[in-house]
């Protein structure tokens, strides 16, 4: 089996490349340094033929509502249209609760992400399998490393089911070679929590910030349940206690 990973580059993409090659994927890492440039479609087509599926594991670090929404929009339509070529399918990642007004309406990358599923689901319809994950606990430290200011960090209060990006990347390989894929596929850690305190509980295990201040941020719809699915069809195994002692 072949798959092109778009994004292969990043946290997650270059996580997912190695676990399906693993598995015995022949994977086409497709970013900017391999020649493939998913924004304006520079040799994305040519990176997808052959392949069987197409992942879209991109991503763009940006608070701009108008920032996400051009990039994540343009990579999709994109990816569609290079699967429209090759015949491949596509699975891409998204972000659970990121499609909902309540959740996403301060928040401009959930809104890009939105805006993601719109375009394959008008595009491709059934061709295209969502990965809907929960945030991952990796998350905090990249707040943290935007807003420390000497011994002090600020995190935001966000009620999820945060998940190690490993075990998503394994749940993503399990939907990549799923012949009988559905259309969307939730996938959510083993225990609700803060992420403000997943924050703290970091900085205390590394001993830098010496204090992180939980901050409302991003509006009530990150604090009131509307990161956390109800029922996912995926529960991760690797507990935030496990992720952080490895670290």
């Amino acid at each position: 089996m072949r798959v092109t990973v778009v994004g292969a580059s990043g946290e997650f993409g270059s996580v997912l490349s190695r676990v399906l090659e693993g598995r015995g994927v022949d994977v086409v890492r497709a970013h900017r340094a391999t020649g493939v440039d998913a924004v304006t479609g520079d040799g994305l087509t040519e990176a997808c033929e052959g392949s069987d599926v197409i992942v879209d594991a991109t991503s763009l670090m940006s608070r701009s509502a108008d920032e996400s929404v051009a990039f994540f929009s343009a990579v999709a339509r994109n990816i569609s249209t290079a699967a429209d070529a090759t015949g491949a399918r596509v699975v891409y990642l998204g972000i659970y609760g990121a499609s909902d007004p309540v959740v996403n309406k301060k928040m401009g990358h959930y809104r890009g992400k939105a805006e993601q599923a719109v375009v394959y689901e008008q595009m491709l319809g059934d061709d295209a399998t969502a990965l809907l994950s929960t945030q991952w606990y990796s998350l905090p430290e990249k707040f943290m490393s935007q807003t420390t200011f000497g011994p002090i960090a600020v995190a935001p209060h966000m009620h999820s089911r945060p998940a190690a990006v490993e075990d998503v990347a394994e749940a993503m390989a399990d939907v990549v070679l799923d012949p009988a894929r559905p259309s969307r596929v939730t996938v959510a850690g083993p225990a609700e929590m803060d992420l403000a305190d997943v924050a703290k509980a970091v900085a205390a295990h590394r001993g830098s910030p010496r204090w992180v201040l939980g901050v409302n941020y991003g509006g009530a719809g990150l604090r009131s349940g509307g990161l956390v699915p109800a029922d996912p069809d995926v529960t991760t195994s690797t507990t935030f206690e496990q992720w952080l002692a490895g670290r």
